[in-house]
């Protein structure tokens, strides 16, 4: 029964060609035997070869020449059964000497395509652990700017907040001066009032002294009544002339003490002014350095991409190409 192999190597054609090579004198190997064909792996020529072998006894006794081995001589028949034994068992050490050969080989390559699976798989875990380096450190940094830019958000929020309380106290403080403002006028015109009082007063006391002369004139009988008049109205005159100098001098102390409050209220403005600015220059330096924060990290991020693509590059070319497109779609 014919048997085929894998690669489309027939059985009589091995046996075709160690027939061949025998005929030329040759003793049939498994390499002479590929070479005989052209093509053939040692694993499909061998058994092959061994079945040819196997059945060399059996033809020789089926051929016409074999019938004819009576006719020779027993010393020549011996020979020749010797020389075709010797030949044989050449034969089949070589064949199996090549057989071993073959697959030592066979383990060998095995072996090492087992290493280079094993390195090949230390490597990947190694890129994917690198991988997944990579990416942790960039969530963190993802979650750092997340953090910066909440801070940056918190602070805006309290700069607006005390720009807002700032512009409050100016209105109260605009407030508080338009109200200065007019209570300096009521007091102007409070004493406008009070001295136009006095000037009346001191007019009404000089008409009430002209008037007194001349009645003195006209009663010298009621020199002493007249008198007592007299002095009852300057005290009158000096009770109110003290009254009105008490009154100034409220109106004056009531006027220092707003012209006082306008000048706290003035520091307080200068106060305010200043810490805006402090607060402004804060917030200016927190922005260079959230800036700068920035920057330093996308720098870090571009040269741990670049060490882990050169890395990749130097094992994998074709994963380094597939690490760099997963790398562009997440960023």
């Amino acid at each position: 029964m014919q048997s085929k192999s894998t690669r489309g190597v027939q059985q009589d054609e091995i046996w075709a060609a160690a027939d061949a090579l025998l005929k030329e004198g040759q003793r049939p190997t498994i390499e002479r035997v590929r070479q005989k064909m052209g093509r053939g792996s040692p694993n499909t020529v061998s058994p092959m070869l061994e079945a040819w072998f196997a059945s060399l006894g059996p033809r020789l006794d089926a051929t016409p020449a074999q019938e004819e081995t009576g006719q020779l001589p027993e010393a020549v028949w011996q020979s020749m059964t010797q020389l075709w034994d010797t030949a044989m068992r050449s034969a089949r050490e070589q064949a199996d000497q090549e057989l071993v050969q073959s697959r030592q080989q066979l383990a060998e390559q095995a072996h090492a395509l087992d290493v280079q699976k094993a390195n090949l798989s230390r490597e990947a875990q190694a890129l994917s652990d690198r991988q997944s380096a990579v990416d942790q450190a960039a969530d963190m940094a993802r979650a750092h700017i997340l953090e910066l830019t909440s801070q940056l958000k918190e602070s805006h929020t309290r700069m607006t907040r005390r720009e807002g309380e700032v512009d409050e106290f100016r209105a109260r403080l605009a407030s508080a001066a338009t109200q200065h403002e007019a209570d300096r006028r009521r007091i102007d015109e409070e004493a406008q009032r009070h001295a136009e009082e006095r000037v009346r007063f001191e007019e009404r006391a000089a008409a009430n002294e002209r008037r007194l002369l001349g009645e003195l004139d006209r009663a010298r009988q009621g020199t002493k009544q007249a008198q007592l008049a007299l002095a009852e109205t300057e005290r009158r005159s000096q009770a109110a002339l003290k009254a009105l100098e008490l009154a100034n001098q409220t109106l004056n102390d009531q006027l220092s003490q707003v012209q006082s409050d306008l000048q706290v209220m003035q520091q307080a403005l200068v106060s305010a002014n200043e810490r805006s600015r402090e607060l402004h220059d804060l917030l200016e330096r927190d922005r260079t350095t959230t800036r700068d924060a920035f920057e330093q990290l996308n720098r870090r991020l571009a040269e741990a991409a670049s060490e882990a693509a050169t890395e990749m590059a130097h094992k994998n070319p074709t994963m380094a190409l597939r690490s760099k497109r997963l790398s562009a779609r997440k960023g």
